[in-house]
């Protein structure tokens, strides 16, 4: 690990398209179904796969992503999983018959859980010391402006050019990542991983508790008020995206100054802080769905994200990176899931503000779990041998 490699950021830009690549091709699909039905005749149970078909490998496939980034080198299997995924992006667009592009979607979402467990790794291999939290606090702006604006720009593509230009977006913005790909500096365990040692501990289960609870308030909700504001409302899609920007700008300018100024001063207790203003955020919702309870939810899901997945990661040992990373992304995925299916089950049988109260639980419970989450508090380890400090 070195804080002086050269091409460190423009190596971490093309990390970030790749985590933008992703989560636009996990959320364009509602979008562009009707399309591609209308296109490709199939029935209700094909349609709901052209989403599921994709994230069902991806989550499954993220812990065995990262052990291989672990074993044979992250930036190569970041590369072969890029590779894999713009070729079946072209195959997307090209299928002739339904059953083509459900088995070519099936594999792009493999191929997606071979680029994103690499992701942490290699960043903590090209930074050090404060600037490791810029680098990961760069991850939550970025994945919540594209899962913004991927549902806009997935309408805006199948309208002008056709459902298949969501999927050939792609191939340029995938060759650019793998022009960019030599700037990553590659990364490997130097031993076998070792699987149980992060799990016998107390920081990283304790932390992927947190993560499952918080993210399925942090996408969940975020389903729930599009629901709101589309169903109840009667806003357009575009329209209900625009409602919820100060939400992204807040998770935005709260990543940029936990990771720049907050961290490097206060380190993993800004998580704390961040999750009360969670909750400050999420009352004035529940009383007042404006967009300065929205700014201030976002802010404070920053404060949390930057410094939650590095504190998460700084007990485990370079030779756990890879498979630590996938496995917290697994929960993450697992959230996601699980926060829209409760949610938007609160929200259709008790309305929105019920919806926002048991986003309000989930929170409280992830603020009672730092007290063991975050390293140096009671009842949580140090950094185990060969592990690194947040």
């Amino acid at each position: 690990m070195t804080d002086t490699y050269r091409w460190r950021w423009p190596a971490l830009a093309a990390l970030l398209l790749a985590e933008a690549m992703n989560l636009f091709d996990s959320t364009v699909m509602p979008i562009a179904a009707p399309a591609v039905r209308a296109s490709l005749p199939m029935s209700d149970t094909a349609l709901q796969w052209l989403t599921n078909g994709y994230t069902l490998p991806f989550g499954l496939l993220l812990i065995a992503g990262g052990r291989l980034g672990d074993v044979l080198g992250r930036r190569r299997v970041f590369v072969i999983g890029m590779l894999v995924f713009v070729l079946c992006s072209v195959l997307c667009a090209w299928a002739p018959h339904v059953s083509v592009l459900l088995a070519a979607r099936a594999v792009q979402g493999a191929s997606a859980a071979l680029i994103i467990p690499q992701t942490f790794g290699l960043i903590r291999a090209m930074f050090a010391g404060n600037e490791v939290a810029k680098a990961l606090g760069t991850i939550g702006p970025v994945m919540a402006l594209s899962a913004l604006c991927g549902p806009i720009l997935g309408g805006l593509l199948t309208e002008a050019f056709g459902w298949q230009s969501v999927f050939l977006v792609n191939v340029p913005l995938g060759l650019a990542v793998l022009a960019a790909a030599p700037l990553i500096l590659e990364d490997r365990a130097a031993g076998r991983p070792q699987l149980g040692g992060l799990l016998r501990g107390r920081v990283f289960p304790a932390s992927l508790a947190g993560s499952l609870l918080f993210f399925a308030v942090m996408n969940g909700l975020v389903f729930v008020l599009v629901l709101f504001l589309q169903l109840r409302e009667g806003r357009t899609p575009a329209g209900a995206a625009l409602t919820l920007l100060p939400w992204s700008v807040g998770l935005a300018i709260g990543s940029w100054v936990t990771g720049s100024v907050l961290v490097p001063r206060f380190g993993p207790r800004v998580m704390r802080a961040g999750l009360v203003l969670v909750l400050v955020g999420l009352a004035g919702i529940a009383l007042s769905f404006t967009s300065v309870p929205l700014l201030v939810t976002g802010i404070g899901l920053g404060m949390f994200t930057v410094p939650f997945f590095g504190n998460a990661l700084s007990v485990a040992a370079p030779d756990e990176t890879g498979w630590a990373s996938g496995l917290l992304n697994a929960v993450q995925q697992l959230g996601a899931t699980v926060g829209v299916a409760l949610l938007s089950a609160v929200f259709f049988r008790f309305g929105t503000t019920a919806a926002v109260v048991t986003s309000m639980v989930l929170i409280s419970a992830v603020l009672a779990l730092t007290v063991v989450m975050i390293r140096g508090t009671a009842g949580s380890e140090g950094v185990r041998p060969g592990g690194s400090a947040s």
